[in-house]
């Protein structure tokens, strides 16, 4: 008898949490917008200049949420795109940065690197919700994605996508890669030769959603009864060269609301309103210029990862007779040789706890995070685990105070870590969705299992969030 009340309370609950759903239809169309660099701020102080396509529809008949957020700091590009598709954070996606420290090579590799087909998704440890979509749909529905950027299309396409495209830097030429099905190597030849298509004579948020609307009239998106998904990413970066940065951020979200609206507008009319969902957030970063703090006494300073890890060396060495145990540094991360320390029988957390009593002491260090800590729950901030993966990340990560820049004196290359949040909303519009306006913060991680629940699919492998509230 306990056996049928237990099956009969698990049917109740099944009923309720089925008229709990929102009462809308499955999307023919899913699109995926993610605005790089976008933020709420500069969206509301230039509204007075926008049109009634772009982002006052989407603001006006969507579900906002005002106050989104990543579950894991720093966020960049890379790490932003994958967790969106994904649901999960780096620590289970795998795609920490653009580039990480190779452990084979001891060289710099890109996060869609690959041996084989040189550009792929492959670096990428969990399913995506294309992926997703394919698998239920028996490989039927199409899966797309377009964007300026190399790294943001291939890691948003997932693993499955039947076409990847984005603009190659050196050629300003549409590019993919042979990992993706012929067909769609293919397409892109012919696409290339037709009029018109010289995005070299169009800014990159132009020619992206070119191409996104061609892809979805010639593959024929939507219009059968397998929903297919198309992922675009734009960006709100100041492309203009105002000396003035406020009329140069006016007139790039003025352009980008331009481009919004006609997106919008012209796959509502190839597919109709009704039968596709909108989903556009923004990558919750900001590209911040090395500022001269000095010049208006705020505290600031250079920390020298090279020298400091240079320095690191000689301390271990000293302890344990061995020279070069630190294999390389990219970025704030250090790398330790684990081989030789495996050969030695010496303990990687004893190492770690050395090395972290040394790096603490030197000027423009604020914390010295290792992995033995970062693997645990050892009073680290979740934010700070979420975006480490013992798989690529460094061993020893070193974060600075604010207002000081990392400088790399081998590659010249400097940074200023951005520790503030930055302000960015989840927008959901179309498909039936009815408008609302939720202020209490929501994390990107539950995008991927919201788009699940309409398409009626399950969530992505390593996506353990529930899905947004539509109410």
């Amino acid at each position: 008898m306990n056996k049928y009340i237990t099956l009969f309370a698990l049917a109740t609950l099944a009923n309720i949490e089925c008229e709990a759903q929102p009462n809308v239809a499955v999307p023919r169309l899913v699109v995926g917008i993610t605005v790089d660099q976008l933020n709420s701020d500069d969206m509301e102080q230039f509204a007075a200049l926008y049109g009634n396509g772009g982002f006052k529809k989407l603001l006006r008949e969507g579900v906002v949420y005002e106050n989104a957020q990543y579950d894991f700091a720093p966020v960049n590009l890379a790490s932003a795109t994958t967790a969106i598709v994904t649901g999960a954070s780096p620590a289970d996606n795998g795609i920490t940065a653009e580039r990480w420290i190779s452990r084979e090579t001891l060289r710099p590799v890109g996060c869609t690197f690959d041996k084989k087909f040189f550009v792929s998704p492959n670096n990428v440890m969990a399913s995506t919700i294309g992926d997703e979509m394919k698998i239920a749909s028996n490989g039927n529905a199409l899966v797309f994605s377009v964007a300026a950027n190399q790294d943001a299309a291939v890691l948003q396409g997932g693993h499955a996508a039947d076409g990847v495209f984005w603009i190659d830097d050196a050629t300003r030429t549409w590019k993919t890669s042979a990992f993706y099905p012929r067909s769609a190597q293919t397409w892109l030849d012919t696409y290339q030769r037709m009029p018109g298509q010289d995005t070299a004579k169009k800014n990159d948020n132009q020619a992206t959603c070119q191409l996104a609307l061609d892809c979805i009239g010639d593959h024929v998106m939507g219009r059968d009864a397998y929903t297919d998904m198309l992922f675009v990413t734009l960006s709100a970066s100041n492309s203009k060269a105002e000396s003035n940065p406020l009329l140069a951020r006016e007139a790039t979200y003025r352009e980008l609301d331009k481009t919004l609206a006609d997106l919008i507008l012209n796959i509502e009319q190839k597919v109709g309103k009704e039968n596709v969902l909108f989903v556009l957030t923004a990558t919750g970063r900001s590209e911040s210029n090395i500022q001269n703090y000095a010049k208006y006494n705020v505290p600031t300073g250079t920390f020298y990862i090279n020298r400091t890890a240079n320095l690191l060396n000689m301390y271990l060495n000293a302890i344990y007779g061995i020279n070069r145990l630190v294999d390389g540094v990219l970025n704030n991360e250090i790398y330790l040789n684990k081989t030789i320390l495996e050969q030695k029988r010496i303990n990687l957390s004893e190492v770690l706890r050395h090395a972290r009593e040394f790096l603490v002491q030197i000027a423009g260090v604020k914390e010295v995070y290792t992995a033995d800590q970062l693997l645990v729950d050892n009073g680290v901030s979740s934010k700070v685990r979420n975006a480490f993966n013992h798989a690529v990340s460094g061993d020893i990560i070193v974060k600075v105070v604010p207002g000081w820049k990392v400088y790399n004196e081998e590659t010249k290359e400097e940074q200023l870590p951005v520790t503030g949040s930055l302000p960015f909303p989840i927008i959901i519009y179309g498909a039936g969705v009815k408008s609302n306006t939720v202020s209490t913060p929501v994390t990107t991680n539950r995008i991927a299992p919201t788009i699940a629940r309409f398409i009626r699919i399950r969530a992505p492998n390593a996506c353990v969030v529930p899905p947004l509230p539509l109410k």
